[in-house]
């Protein structure tokens, strides 16, 4: 805030409410570690929503926050996600860290345009659903069964769940709209929108949160209308800033405004709002944005697209897609997994290919609509049972001419629900399922863009995305999704090509395109290993066997807390400072701290479980928190608290010093089908007839790798074999570029991969034993000479780097074929 005083001395006010910003770091609900903990966040939800309440947190608490009249103007959060990266569970986090800071128990009115979705929001957060663990506390119902009691109880918190239609009407006063009808019997003359408004508990205004999934949708009527309640704050999950003109105005510009104000560079860095020029950026302040990377790397999503697109007739490409599904199904089973891959079918509804319209009082196997011809397509030629295939679209039929073995949901109702309960494997539709339904088990779409089809392919992507289990397999194929494309021509498939990828990349995604044009497909081919070649890889495993007895030793000292104790308590201070700005030089003030009151008590288990949660998931999985003694309630700040950060960091310290990598020879890899374009670089000796995808690097040293006479693999990245990295974070994987085979060793080859990696994880991953015998040796080979491991390199010849005498060493070759020799020594 910038002070003019009359004698032109300007003070810079610095304000910090560290109370605020730590209350923002601790649940606000007692969680439940026992066996109806549903659900685990992954460290990149976990650190948005924290970030979504550390902002509400110094905004609400902020002197200066934006106020009309004496009613303070709402917080303003976006959530932008890529689809997959669970906005659903962040946004409850968000909320039940956000309801620390009210007085009362808040009412969250949570809304959706589609009902499909708010039913599904509603079962996976009622009691036993799949996010229920996270609004532990919260009576959650649906805004039909909204009563006086509920309002005003501010007791219990309440989470409201509607669909924009609820209250999005022009005329309220004519009262078309349940929630604008005045009901004397039950809320008083009032309509449940008034005392919505209302919200009076007795003694105060119960606070209010909006949280809008989908909030792409929202228009300038919704916001008017959702203004009139004048909620604490508003939560929006878009992947867009695009928002109402009268939103921006009333609440998004104000924002903007005290952000200029407040200016304090040193706070907003902290909230995650400074960007690359060391500048405050309001768009940052107000939007939360999770990088793809994350999502991807969480295995969230799948690793990679592959798109097969063809002028042939459509049944030659269904042909093609169910032969790809039969390929995922053995890719499946060989894996002992339990699902079925599942296909969805884009494609006009009532119109015919030439563009004219189909003539529905024709007998089924007369119709020329897209929809049935697939069906029958399916049925007849490629024997699938009808019972698997539903089609979602109001496909046009006069009574008596749908058979009975068509499951057809026209969008009715209750076709939504009855659809879902069917668990079909092969779906037909029009677009009608673009919001609402997400299964990780599809994996193929068929998608029509013949004779100028209006469908965008990069409108389809977020329903083939997510990846099954949330688990990434040894295998690329599982791990893509898989897109067949019917065309008149390449220029069209080009096209379409370059949309996803524009749209992937404007979303920051790092998922792996691969693209084969041709008849029936005919661009690439599904390899599988040759014959002849007898060659064994196992899984690594992390073995933290040697860390239990360590992390054990460290619960059992941990000490015994009481609760309300001076050891349990901890005080919360805020602070203020004036800096004379024509005195920048000068001596700083010393900062004067106010004791403002204690801050929120929550259970000892959760800071320590939190604090390994966002570090190494690994070592939280070796740690018993079983004991009662971290079941006693402490507050942020307190000596209990300090404590169980310093023991979190011994035990994440004790994880990675005695955890070792071990090869597991009961636990065998499998080489299945890779997809590999048919005019890729073919090799006498490699595993498979053909690889693809190498850079200007990687491609000459297989060709020199191949004359070596061993046999060897290129491993991809996006399913390959990989070794455990004993290193933070969510993901800790590392995927050698090439393996090689030679007598009872195996050696893993890396063209790219030792600037990543810290002396201390290289020095884990060099040598991997099996009973006590070296299994697995990896060599980093590098361009140019390098004398540190994450140093720079001076161009000529090329680096090796092994391990000697315990520690990472390298050794300089003038060319490439004595550098392999050296790397298989």
């Amino acid at each position: 805030m910038l002070v003019m005083g009359s004698s032109s001395t300007r003070f810079l006010t610095q304000y910090l409410n560290t109370s605020a910003l730590i209350r923002a770091l601790t649940p606000t609900i007692t969680r439940n570690w026992g066996n109806c903990w549903m659900f685990e966040l992954k460290v990149f939800q976990a650190k948005a929503a924290q970030l979504i309440a550390d902002r509400y947190a110094f905004f609400a608490n902020h002197e200066f926050r934006p106020r009309k009249g004496k009613t303070p103007r709402p917080y303003f959060q976006a959530l932008s996600a890529i689809t997959g990266a669970g906005k659903t569970p962040i946004l409850a986090e968000a909320v039940a860290q956000i309801r620390a800071h009210f007085g009362c128990e808040p009412i969250v009115f949570w809304m959706s345009k589609a009902k499909s979705v708010v039913a599904q929001t509603y079962s996976n957060f009622s009691g036993g659903g799949k996010y229920s663990g996270l609004i532990e506390g919260f009576r959650v119902v649906n805004a039909s069964e909204l009563n006086p009691h509920m309002i005003s109880d501010s007791s219990t918190a309440l989470m409201v769940l509607a669909t924009t239609g609820l209250f999005n009407n022009k005329d309220q006063a004519a009262g078309q709209l349940n929630i604008y009808k005045k009901d004397a019997d039950l809320f008083g003359n009032q309509s449940p929108w008034e005392r919505l408004i209302e919200r009076f508990d007795g003694k105060q205004r119960r606070p209010l949160v909006i949280v809008y999934d989908e909030g792409h949708n929202l228009s300038e009527q919704q916001s008017e209308i959702l203004g009139e309640l004048e909620p604490d704050a508003f939560l929006l999950a878009s992947a867009t800033l695009k928002l109402p003109e009268n939103f921006n105005r009333s609440i998004v510009q104000h924002i903007r405004l005290w952000i200029e104000d407040v200016g304090d560079r040193a706070i907003f860095s902290k909230l995650g709002a400074v960007d690359e020029h060391g500048d405050v950026s309001a768009k940052m302040f107000i939007t939360t944005a999770i990088d793809s990377k994350d999502v991807v790397d969480a295995q969230l999503v799948k690793k990679g697209i592959q798109f097969d697109g063809t002028t042939s007739t459509m049944e030659t490409c269904l042909d093609d897609l169910v032969g790809r599904m039969n390929l995922l199904q053995t890719e499946i089973t060989a894996r002992g997994l339990d699902f079925k891959p599942k296909a969805i079918y884009v494609c006009k509804t009532n119109m015919t290919d030439d563009g004219g319209r189909d003539d529905h009082t024709k007998p089924f196997h007369q119709r020329s609509a897209p929809p049935i011809r697939i069906w029958r397509h399916l049925v007849e030629e490629q024997k699938i049972d009808p019972k698997t295939i539903a089609i979602y679209a109001n496909l046009a039929f006069i009574e008596g001419n749908k058979p009975d073995m068509v499951n057809l949901f026209s969008k009715g109702e209750n076709d939504f629900d009855n659809f879902s309960e069917g668990d079909f494997q092969h779906i037909i539709f029009n677009l009608a399922l673009q919001e609402g339904w997400d299964d990780p088990a599809c994996y193929l779409a068929y998608i029509d863009k013949s004779m100028g089809s209006s469908i965008q392919v990069e409108q389809v992507i977020g329903r083939v995305l997510r990846q099954p289990k949330a688990t990434h397999y040894d295998n690329a194929l599982l791990n893509s999704a898989h897109f067949f494309l019917r065309v008149d021509s390449k220029p069209v498939f080009e096209e379409s090509i370059r949309n996803v990828k524009a749209k992937l990349q404007s979303e920051g995604a790092p998922i792996e395109i691969t693209s084969n044009y041709g008849s029936s497909g005919g661009g690439a081919e599904d390899l599988m290993p040759k014959e002849g070649i007898d060659v064994k890889l196992c899984h690594v495993h992390a073995d933290a066997e040697g860390a239990h007895e360590a992390i054990a030793d460290i619960i059992s000292q941990f000490p015994n807390f009481e609760e309300n104790s001076p050891n349990t308590v901890g005080q919360a201070h805020s602070a203020t400072e004036l800096i004379d700005l024509t005195h920048l030089d000068g001596e700083s003030p010393k900062t004067a701290w106010v004791e403002v009151g204690h801050t929120n008590p929550v259970r000892l288990r959760w800071f320590i479980e939190s604090a390994l949660r966002v570090r190494s998931k690994g070592a939280k999985a070796a740690t018993d928190f079983q004991h009662k003694k971290f079941d006693v309630r402490v507050q942020v700040n307190s000596i209990a608290h300090k404590q169980a950060e310093k023991a979190a960091n011994e035990i994440v310290s004790a994880y990675y010093d005695l955890t070792e990598l071990v090869y597991e020879s009961m636990r065998p890899f499998e080489f299945g089908a890779m997809r590999v374009p048919k005019n890729s670089s073919a090799f006498v000796n490699g595993l498979y007839e053909r690889y693809a995808g190498f850079n200007k690097f990687e491609l000459p040293f297989a060709q020199a790798l191949d004359t070596v006479g061993l046999p060897w693999h290129r491993n991809p990245s996006n399913g390959g074999f990989y070794i455990p990295l004993l290193s933070e974070g969510d993901t800790a994987s590392f995927f050698p570029d090439f393996i090689v085979w030679k007598g009872d060793k195996i050696f893993c080859l890396d063209t790219k991969g030792s600037h990543l990696l810290s002396d201390a994880v290289a020095r884990k991953l060099f040598d991997i034993q099996e009973d006590g015998k070296t299994k697995i040796q990896l060599r980093f080979i590098t361009e140019g000479k390098q004398s540190a491991l994450r140093g720079k390199a001076i161009p000529g010849g090329y680096t090796v780097w092994k391990m000697k005498s315990g520690t990472p060493a390298s050794i300089h070759f003038d060319n490439m074929d004595k550098a392999i020799k050296e790397c298989l020594r």
